[in-house]
């Protein structure tokens, strides 16, 4: 007959927090994040590397644009900065993205959406309608998507008060995202 031998020696190991925030495990950590934005950031260079230079060198004129509501309105405010979101009706992160403009203060900013690459103004309005928009949405035409160097969707650009260009975008970008943009150049 044989013995079956019970080994109690295993005892599992728990992790405990001062083991974990280690010195080694908060370098490794940091070396990952650092790597992390390193990409990012290169990414959304590379992304941005056509759109218009956002140094304070670029000046936009003052432009009026036909509105879905039938009138015309300025492209910018005096005196206010300008967040400009460019979208398409067909673009599904445009779709994703637009409501995030919803989190920027309008008090402090003003807030345009510029319909560009739409097939028809229902099409425009289907979107808009789809997405509850609370902003103005403009329609734009292909010499506003050549003079903003528009080469895909979403495409933001911020102005300040002067019409200069101080930020842009390109791609989908989170509410906290569209804020801190805001913020830091507002």
């Amino acid at each position: 007959m044989s013995k079956v031998v019970v080994d109690n020696s295993f005892k599992p190991k728990i992790l405990s927090t001062k083991s974990f925030f280690s010195f080694r495990n908060l370098r490794s950590l940091s070396k990952e994040l650092i790597i992390f934005a390193v990409i990012f950031f290169a990414i959304m260079a590379w992304q941005t590397r056509d759109m218009l230079a956002t140094d304070g060198s670029v000046q936009i004129s003052q432009k009026v644009l036909p509105s879905l509501k039938g009138d015309t309105m300025p492209l910018t405010e005096n005196g206010r900065p300008t967040l400009i979101y460019f979208f398409a009706p067909w673009c599904n992160i445009c779709k994703m993205s637009i409501g995030n403009l919803d989190g920027i203060n309008t008090d402090k900013f003003n807030i345009v959406t510029v319909a560009l690459d739409y097939n028809s103004v229902e099409a425009v309005e289907e979107f808009a309608a789809d997405q509850s928009l609370s902003v103005p949405v403009l329609l734009g035409t292909q010499e506003l998507k050549s003079e903003f160097q528009i080469k895909g969707y979403p495409s933001y650009y911020l102005l300040d008060e002067n019409r200069k260009v101080v930020s842009k975008s390109y791609g989908y970008s989170s509410s906290l995202g569209m804020k801190l943009r805001a913020w830091a150049n507002g």
